[in-house]
């Protein structure tokens, strides 16, 4: 069995960049054309040269020593031996290039070790945005590392001088000093360091814990929370916050256009204020604060996180433990620094999340795809197993669509989906999940339902469909449904379920159409 490298042995992405101007290459480890095509177009950093190689073997990665490694995430998830021995070595280089689908095939442990994920397809703009994203990262590691190595050095400086002046009381008690600031820089670089290691990451609760768990320890701040800027909404919900003192879940900006998250999120600029008095008579404003009092202090930091070009959250810090001000020359640069890879990776799970949504959404009328559906209802089938609940579903098809299809056009053929879609919608619960099956048929998941309580609601739907019929070009076109209904049966898989209620609803068809069609039990 292939020995496993432990995490301290693992690569790291090269900073070659920063340090010597050479290029940062890029390893294309896929046979994506389409991604090819989006580099050759897209705005790519001065210094990033793209490589293209076959098959990854470690004599390639000695040879030409990338930077970053873009690897196919479906071939990831087939690679064994010696393959997948030298993925999990190299992890922290790898992005990971695939559909959300072939993404989530990964696992979550797979993701946490990479450097990025990239979801394909994807346009040229994203990928300069994404090229650019990691530029900035890797520009900002080398820094650290450089910072870290430079403080290294001074140590080992410090500690001959201490030795050779060690005869001298004076200076000694001055070395003694200068070695304890370098220790406390030190030690601030090495916690920057890994505190961005773990924020670059898709994982949005992993972050929240680290800005409001450990990340005041590096300013000394007793209290922080992190909220996301709907901005929909143009509001503030509370994602994270510590200690667990009661403070406001959601901000809204209008109704509170003169709070300090609200002037951060306008402005887009971090505010460090030493005393709220003194700032705003400086600044001749008047803040609201509405929860002053359960602070203990008068200073604090609110920094906008920026993500894509705007904002994407706020993060607050406040009360120093020793009850002094927030310094803008030792505790500033270390929250602006994270403050960026913060905004960055909520970004980045944003754009994650809305890619996985249009993977499972119907484009035509907005609902769950079959994929969707086929997930929920195995989440169900195994809730009420492991549980003894009941559950239910329906197959609907739209009658004659053919017809309206040949008739009208299939323009009018898509406006009766989408109106059955929305009829649908009002008609369901928010815990059902109705969703596209394909075509012209539609599967309703009711959890927590039984047949007889699934047949009802069928029979409502009939009647709402009659009642509302479908405007196209200034034709009312009016429809009916063939329902199959089913409920789950002891020990019974998702596709048998679905066997049942396709011929109860093949059955409503047959039987004249417009009828519900309720499923024989089980054998």
């Amino acid at each position: 069995m292939a020995k496993h490298p432990d995490k301290a042995e693992r690569d790291s992405p090269d900073t070659r960049l920063s340090e010597s101007g050479s290029d940062v290459v890029l390893l294309l480890a896929t046979a994506d054309a389409d991604l090819r095509r989006a580099w050759d177009a897209a705005m790519v950093p001065a210094g990033f040269r793209l490589e293209t190689v076959r098959t990854l073997r470690p004599k390639t990665i000695a040879s030409r020593r990338p930077t970053l490694i873009l690897v196919d995430a479906e071939a990831a998830v087939e690679a064994k031996g010696p393959r997948a021995d030298l993925l999990r070595t190299h992890a922290a280089r790898c992005v990971w290039v695939g559909t959300a689908e072939s993404l989530e095939r990964l696992g979550p442990a797979a993701i946490s070790e990479a450097y990025d994920v990239l979801v394909t397809p994807v346009s040229r703009a994203i990928l300069g945005r994404r090229l650019a994203g990691w530029a900035r990262n890797i520009e900002r590691t080398a820094a650290v590392e450089g910072l870290g190595r430079r403080a290294e050095q001074l140590a080992e400086q410090n500690s001959r001088l201490s030795a050779r002046l060690a005869e001298t009381e004076q200076t000694t008690g001055a070395l003694a000093r200068q070695r304890r600031n370098l220790d406390q820089a030190l030690q601030r670089i090495h916690e920057v360091a890994d505190l961005s290691r773990r924020i670059n990451s898709l994982d949005l609760d992993q972050i929240a814990a680290v800005c409001v768990q450990q990340l005041p320890a590096l300013v000394d701040a007793t209290r922080a929370s992190l909220y996301l800027y709907d901005a929909a909404g143009d509001r503030l919900m509370l994602q994270a916050n510590s200690p667990k003192l009661p403070i406001a879940e959601r901000v809204d900006l209008q109704a509170s256009p003169h709070s300090p998250t609200a002037v951060a999120v306008r402005t887009g600029e971090l505010l460090l204020i030493g005393d709220f008095d003194e700032y705003q008579r400086a600044a001749n404003v008047v803040l609201e604060r509405e929860f002053k009092d359960r602070y203990s202090t008068s200073s604090c930091i609110i920094v906008p996180l920026k993500g894509g070009g705007r904002v994407r959250g706020v993060l607050n810090l406040a009360d120093k433990t020793d009850g002094t001000r927030f310094d803008e020359a030792i505790d500033l640069p270390v929250i602006e620094m994270i403050a960026e890879l913060i905004g960055a990776s909520i970004y980045n799970i944003e754009l994650y999340r809305e890619m996985e949504h249009r993977a499972k959404t119907d484009p035509l009328t907005n609902l769950v795809n079959r994929r969707g559906l086929e997930e929920a209802l195995a989440r169900e089938t195994d809730r009420a197993r492991r549980y003894g609940l009941p559950l239910s579903v329906l197959m609907v098809d739209v009658d004659q669509l053919k017809d309206i299809n040949d008739r009208f056009g299939h323009a009018a053929g898509d406006a009766t989906l989408q109106n059955f879609a929305a009829v649908l919608l009002e008609t369901v619960r928010t815990v059902d999940v109705p969703g596209r099956w394909g075509g012209d048929e539609f599967l309703v998941v009711l959890p927590g339902t039984s047949a007889a309580h699934a047949g009802r609601l069928a029979v409502r739907l009939r009647k709402r469909v009659r009642e509302r019929p479908t405007t196209a070009d200034n034709q009312e076109i009016t429809t009916s449904l063939s329902v199959g209904v089913a409920d789950y049966q002891k020990d019974e898989g998702p596709e048998a379920l679905i066997r049942r209620v396709d011929q109860a609803m093949y059955a409503a068809k047959g039987g004249g159409r417009d009828r519900i069609t309720t499923a024989e039990p089980a054998e």
